[in-house]
């Protein structure tokens, strides 16, 4: 599935559909931002080009700085599935430039053109930094769950409502 990018907001930013060409920079990045939750590097790379699973990247220039993965999920919501951001990450030197802020909004359109319920994620307990920008992309916290991670670490799930699609009505 190939989705359109709009361009970012930033005129050094460029958000693109990734693909296969892309596996050894999410393995990379996925190493080095969950590497202490599991095996992300070998699982996150094979989803790339999977039918259902779209992955944005952002590059500055010609150097690649960050990737999220948005899935499919079936949900409970008003019969509607969930999509489901999979994994987000922006490489450590990158971090602060509005790259994460950038990649959720991004899946956020994406989730909307699939026409879901919502969007749902998992994020570690730990990780205040991306609490806060997940709040502020209107992500509401939900339950906690002990021991999530492969490695053992807790989570915290959030999920974000998307609005209705209204639908032309004759009078």
């Amino acid at each position: 599935m190939v989705e359109v990018m709009q361009p970012a907001t930033r005129s050094d930013l460029t958000l693109r559909s990734g693909g296969p060409d892309d596996a050894t920079f999410v393995a990379a990045l996925a190493r080095a931002a969950f590497g202490a939750f599991g095996e992300y590097d070998r699982v996150l790379p094979r989803w790339l080009g999977t039918r259902g699973v779209a992955t944005v990247v952002a590059e500055r220039g010609a150097t690649r700085v960050g990737f999220a993965m948005l899935g499919m999920r079936t949900g409970l919501h008003l019969g509607r599935p969930d999509a489901e951001l999979l994994a987000l990450a922006v490489d450590a030197g990158a971090r602060g430039c509005g790259i994460g802020g950038a990649l959720v909004a991004e899946t956020i359109a994406i989730a909307m053109r699939w026409r879901v319920a919502g969007v749902r994620l998992h994020t570690a307990e730990s990780n205040a930094g991306a609490q806060r920008l997940f709040t502020r992309h209107g992500f509401v916290p939900g339950a906690s769950h002990d021991g999530f991670y492969p490695n053992g670490q807790g989570a915290i799930a959030m999920r974000r409502a998307l609005a209705r699609p209204r639908l032309f009505r004759r009078r």
